[in-house]
């Protein structure tokens, strides 16, 4: 089936959202058995980072106010709330400093430098799995501040990745790749997106959140269809 017209994927993401912080690893073994697979067709990804919802405020929240707007004041409904993603992004062998991730970052200066990356071209860039990594591990195992591009740059480089000035340099810029970025929250809201993770393929969305097995068949299903 290799000779058949790439299968287009998009996959959306929140540098905010634990679930995507587990999902990043379910996502890529599942993708990579798949483009490794003669009986599927080959696999155009194209990545999608944006929030669905906007913050509830500007300068950020807390993590337990956040999970209380949620579970509309239930304390015990919250506390549930917040270990089942803890639960969920340990089983799938991701993890989550509780001590230092304690506060939630608009995290549109992180989708900007995913998206600069992304949109650049360059062949002196590293894969966007290993900069996602990194950048989702700064925030949910670092506690770093997302929204400040100094802090972005220490977390990148001290994972070990190195990107060109024209990328920090266009990340400072306030709108620098912005309105690209705000596409890809036009994009979510245009397929009807629920929720991320989500991998789109054609009609079909796919949550990424669920158990890798399920995850497997039901993106095994939706490619197979598309093809």
């Amino acid at each position: 089936m290799r000779d058949m017209q790439p299968v287009e994927l998009e996959m959306f993401l929140d540098v905010s959202c634990p679930w995507c912080h587990g999902a990043l690893g379910t996502n890529r073994r599942v993708l990579d058995e798949f483009a490794a697979d003669p009986a599927l067709p080959p696999l155009a990804i194209t990545w999608r980072f944006q929030r669905l919802h906007p913050m509830p405020a500007a300068e950020g929240i807390s993590v337990t106010s956040l999970h209380a707007g949620y579970a509309k004041g239930d304390p015990d409904a919250a506390a549930a709330m917040l270990q089942s993603a803890f639960d969920y992004v340990e089983s799938v062998g991701a993890r989550i400093d509780s001590e230092r991730y304690t506060w939630v970052h608009d995290p549109e200066t992180a989708h900007r430098l995913l998206a600069i990356v992304r949109d650049d071209g360059g062949h002196d860039l590293p894969d966007l799995w290993s900069l996602a990594r990194v950048v989702w591990s700064a925030n949910f195992v670092g506690g770093i501040d997302i929204t400040d591009p100094a802090a972005l740059r220490r977390a990148v480089e001290d994972g070990g990745l190195q990107l060109p000035e024209r990328i920090w340099s266009l990340l400072e810029q306030p709108d620098g790749h912005l309105a690209v970025t705000l596409a890809d929250h036009d994009r979510a809201l245009e397929v009807g997106l629920d929720g991320v993770p989500r991998i789109v393929v054609g009609g079909t969305i796919v949550p990424t959140w669920v158990d890798p097995s399920e995850v497997r068949a039901s993106l095994r299903a939706a490619i197979s269809s598309a093809g």
